[in-house]
């Protein structure tokens, strides 16, 4: 059975990796004991050595410095909806009296009804802020 070069060097590949298996190992060597030039690239192959980069650990720190910050984020993101939505309706709070719905903020308490929509008015505009991040980020 002839093998072509294509699959030889995909075999070459699985080998120079140490994945391949003993009758894998038994033909990139046989392969290479039958033609010179397949045994050439295999011995160039093998004496290249990579360095010990230390990157790797270096990205992972980075995938992980990644993901805590949008665990940060998506955490903001919610207070910050939550609080405009609690601040924004609180004055609007309600009662059912004998005179029919009373307002417990709204109309009676200015000051606070007032310094609510501040708030709110301020956490609307972080989710938008947050909201245009998000789309410049493209997700």
């Amino acid at each position: 059975m002839t093998i072509s070069e294509d699959v030889m060097n995909d075999l070459l590949t699985v080998y120079l990796a140490g994945d391949a298996s003993a009758d894998t190992k038994a033909l990139v060597e046989a392969h290479a004991r039958d033609h010179q030039s397949f045994a050439a690239r295999l011995a160039a192959a093998g004496a290249f050595v990579v360095p010990d980069v230390p990157a790797g650990r270096a990205a992972h720190d980075v995938e992980l410095r990644a993901l805590a910050e949008t665990r940060q984020f998506i955490r903001l993101r919610t207070i910050f909806f939550a609080g405009a939505l609690l601040f924004t309706v609180l004055p609007l709070t309600f009662k059912f009296g004998s005179n029919g719905i009373e307002f417990l903020i709204l109309g009676r308490e200015p000051g606070l009804m007032w310094s609510f929509w501040s708030i709110a008015a301020a956490s609307w505009t972080a989710c938008v802020i947050m909201a245009r991040r998000i789309k410049r980020a493209g997700l």
